[in-house]
């Protein structure tokens, strides 16, 4: 099949259904919906409304995928009467709304990896897991990564399924189609519309940045805003044609030149009022999105991850740590592990490398003790390092004046009582010294919390994809990657700052600032520091970055 005769067809199929008053009108209704919960999704509260404007879309995409077959398969005198073509799909979805509703249902997961679709992310930040599964997910997450692959790959089996299953009921006469080879249904809109969509918006989001710094306040200002407003309304259009591609792909692709009785042709034009209202109301999340970025943009607070800057050390070891601090960042991050006997070091990971007179040597910090730890040295990139305790880095901290943001790593090795034994040993010293505390167990969190209220404790979280509203911290440190407006206004919402890992790279930066996360833990603190004393103007960029990637 060649390409452009594909697109020749879609094409001429949308604008063909468009012509379908009905089909037009549930369409831009759908899209008003969309947007307007784009709109709320830029505030943390109205959960209920929000809940409401979700189902209500996915209720009414039900109908709308049931309309348009209806579309593809009736005569000319239904077409042209609206209110027997609604009639028609009326009682056609009383045959298969179950397997419609399983469609819909499906692909809004399944949409995931591909951009948010316009909700879908944002809605699984309002999703509260129970505490007490919280650290299984968490801790046991490359687990839970294969599992929710293998759950992803039948979620695509079934979806498949469905859509043949619609294909021999909406047109008995075609042949059915079995196994993966449905796959294609999914896969050739994915390269023929997303992917090329998703190209040119992020195409448009590089030229826009290579062309920010160039523009005075006002006229960047304004570009920005229309820029994004046309990007939007072009990630809509082309999320429409996605959809109505799967479908269309899934019954055999069919010609579709309805004729329309020439007395009832201003019936069958766009719908311009809900058009026009639909375009309107990307105006105004355009211009929200754009006002609520550029007030969250302030300096961020400079972390160091690890201790280094770059490749000034070894992480976590007290020489880059002595480097770091002649920066003057506002805290440097470190890492503590349990070793065999109960003591505390600075390191990162379990197993490390151990320099040997025969060689590197792996060791497990957990199955050593303090004393045959404290005489080796560590090997990391071709650089050694003594391994120090965590008393001994509090200690050159405080004669620095340096604070420090502490990892505490739990895993299942550790002894039961690690949290009560630190809590114990360094709580002390790290309230005196206004330092802070981190970890990934949220169990760890309350308990460090019970035991000693005045010292401040954060929640790690690496995978964005849940309400953290349900788990309070003194703040939060998130990923970046797949970080949205939504997980960072809830934790403003409850008083908490967020500070994210690990962006190194200048635009990484620049998109963690418009987002307004409170504090960066970087490799790379001198970028960070003259990214801070950047114009806003240098960051419109980042604004449609973090809109486009709500699409794709």
């Amino acid at each position: 099949m060649k390409p452009i005769n594909y697109y020749q067809r879609l094409f001429q199929t949308s604008y063909q259904l468009l012509k379908v008053r009905a089909v037009n009108l549930g369409w831009l209704l759908l899209l008003a919906i969309l947007t307007t919960l784009h709109i709320l999704m830029l505030n943390p509260g109205l959960v209920g409304i929000k809940i409401v404007l979700i189902v209500a879309f996915l209720t009414g995409l039900i109908f709308e995928l049931n309309l348009i077959l209806t579309a593809f398969t009736t005569n000319k005198t239904i077409l042209n009467q609206s209110d027997l073509l609604m009639l028609t799909a009326w009682h056609r979805l009383a045959k298969r709304w179950l397997q419609l509703t399983g469609l819909v249902v499906l692909l809004a997961i399944l949409w995931l990896p591909f951009g948010d679709a316009g909700f879908t992310a944002p809605v699984l930040n309002l999703v509260m897991l129970p505490i007490n599964w919280v650290d299984t997910f968490v801790l046991q997450r490359r687990i839970m990564v294969v599992i929710l692959a293998v759950v992803y790959v039948v979620l695509l089996y079934a979806f498949l399924k469905l859509l043949g299953f619609l294909r021999v009921t909406v047109k008995p006469e075609l042949v059915p189609i079995s196994g993966w080879r449905r796959l294609v249904w999914f896969v050739r809109p994915l390269i023929a519309v997303w992917l090329p969509m998703s190209l040119i918006e992020h195409g448009v989001v590089l030229g826009l940045r290579a062309l920010g710094a160039q523009l005075s306040n006002g006229v960047g200002n304004g570009t920005t805003l229309f820029v994004l407003v046309v990007l939007i309304i072009f990630a809509l259009i082309g999320l429409s044609v996605f959809l109505l591609a799967m479908v269309w792909e899934s019954v055999a692709q069919p010609g579709f030149q309805p004729e329309f009785d020439e007395d009832d042709e201003p019936l069958h034009t766009m719908a311009w009022f809900p058009a026009g209202l639909v375009v309107l109301l990307v105006v105004l999340f355009g211009f929200q999105a754009f006002h609520f970025s550029s007030v969250a943009a302030t300096p961020s607070l400079t972390i160091s991850h690890r201790g280094v800057i770059g490749t000034n050390g070894v992480p976590n070891s007290l020489a880059a740590f002595k480097q770091t601090v002649k920066q003057k960042p506002n805290f440097v991050e470190i890492d503590v592990q349990e070793t065999k006997d109960g003591h505390f070091v600075v390191a990162h990971g379990q197993d490390i490398h151990l320099k040997t007179r025969t060689g590197i040597k792996a060791a497990d910090i957990q199955k050593l003790t303090f004393n045959q730890l404290k005489n080796q040295w560590a090997e990391k990139n071709g650089q050694t390092t003594e391994i120090v305790s965590l008393a001994q880095y509090l200690k050159t901290a405080r004669q620095k004046k340096q604070r420090l943001i502490v990892e505490l790593k739990v895993t299942p090795q550790d002894s039961s009582d690690v949290v009560q034994r630190f809590a114990h040993q360094y709580a002390g010293q790290l309230i005196a010294d206004h330092d802070f505390v981190h970890t990934m167990s949220y169990q760890a969190v309350l308990k460090l919390k019970q035991l000693n209220p005045n010292l401040i404790v954060g929640y790690i979280v690496p995978l964005n994809v849940m309400s953290i509203k349900n788990l309070p911290a003194d703040f939060y440190s998130l990923q970046a990657i797949g970080l949205n407006t939504t997980m960072i206004r809830q934790a403003h919402s409850v008083g908490a700052p967020v500070f994210v890992w690990t962006p190194d790279g200048i635009a990484d930066m620049q998109v963690m600032r418009v987002l307004g996360v409170d504090g960066q833990i970087t490799n790379q603190l001198l970028r960070l520091q003259r990214v801070n004393r950047q114009p806003l103007k240098q960051f419109n960029w980042a604004i449609v970055e973090n809109v486009v990637n709500q699409f794709c």
